[in-house]
């Protein structure tokens, strides 16, 4: 019993942790956002910078204990349904977005109106999914936890299966995203002007960093999906101290993913953070082709 409290307790502070490295992760990103209008100008970027928006609120809210009132319980009971299930839908949204304009070839304006029509169908999804998950719940009773969360295995069920299901469409667009890409670096190589060809090899490193977010999906998503489908097919099973350790480790990562594949590895990013540091105005002199929406 004592060892079930100690890895409870040891589990609940590296979820805390973790949730904390997420936040500072997707707060870097939001900052470089609000901070340099040159990094929101490019619309990829920008879909990060929305994403990582999410992800800071929920990770935020997962910092909060949910005990200090009833009514804050039910608030964040159902703000998690909704704020968790949101990324892997925008994700979803980015990998369609994407597809189209390495596929298609889509110019900027085409895509804007289509990211516009798709994040208003993510947000209506996951409000539906969390109204689903209201009408599912046992009359407001939230397990007695560090935080105050939706159970049952219907809302489970339901709502880890739509995550999957963003989750494996994503990473199957990725995989086209990366043959065409493959193709568009042949094609590459026969252009004669050198300042055209550095632009389109920029935009096509972009592309193939976009990819990165289904397999921060992944990561965050597979240790928890286990957990919980031990719960759901053998609810009489004991605790598994050591899946829930690692369902806290992983779970509340993807802004802290994103963050190091955004930020610390990308050279641009990374000239904007020291730049940010030393407090420097942001200027025209370091543009680079990743800076405007004409230059994808």
């Amino acid at each position: 019993m004592v060892f079930i409290l100690l890895s409870a307790e040891t589990a609940t502070v590296l979820a805390i942790t973790t949730s904390v490295l997420s936040l500072i992760g997707s707060l870097v990103i939001v900052i470089l956002g609000v901070r340099f209008p040159d990094f929101r100008n490019n619309f990829f970027r920008r879909l990060v910078f929305l994403l990582s928006i999410y992800d800071a609120m929920l990770s935020f809210l997962f910092i909060i204990p949910g005990s200090s009132s009833s009514g804050f319980c039910v608030f964040q009971g159902y703000a998690l349904v909704w704020l968790a299930a949101m990324p892997p839908y925008f994700s979803l949204c980015i990998a369609i977005i994407t597809y189209i304009h390495i596929s298609k070839n889509w110019g900027v304006e085409r895509l804007q109106k289509l990211m516009k029509k798709l994040h208003i169908i993510s947000n209506i999804l996951c409000l539906l999914l969390t109204i689903l998950a209201i009408s599912l719940a046992d009359s407001h009773k939230f397990p007695n936890s560090h935080w105050c969360f939706i159970e049952g295995q219907a809302i489970l069920g339901v709502w880890y299966s739509f995550i999957w299901i963003c989750t494996i469409v994503s990473c199957v667009l990725y995989i086209l995203i990366i043959h065409f890409i493959r193709k568009i670096y042949k094609t590459v190589q026969e252009l004669t002007n050198i300042k055209d060809i550095k632009k389109q090899k920029e935009n096509l490193k972009v592309q193939l960093r976009m990819s990165t977010i289904p397999l921060s999906l992944i990561l965050t998503w597979t240790i928890a999906s286990v957990r919980r489908a031990r719960e759901i097919f053998s609810p009489d099973s004991e605790q598994n101290s050591t899946l829930n350790i690692l369902h806290s480790l992983t779970n509340p990562m993807q802004g802290f993913y994103d963050c190091i594949v955004f930020v610390i590895l990308s050279s641009y990013s990374r000239r904007r953070v020291k730049q940010l540091l030393h407090c420097e105005q942001p200027g025209s002199s370091e543009a680079t082709s990743m800076e405007t929406d004409s230059q994808l």
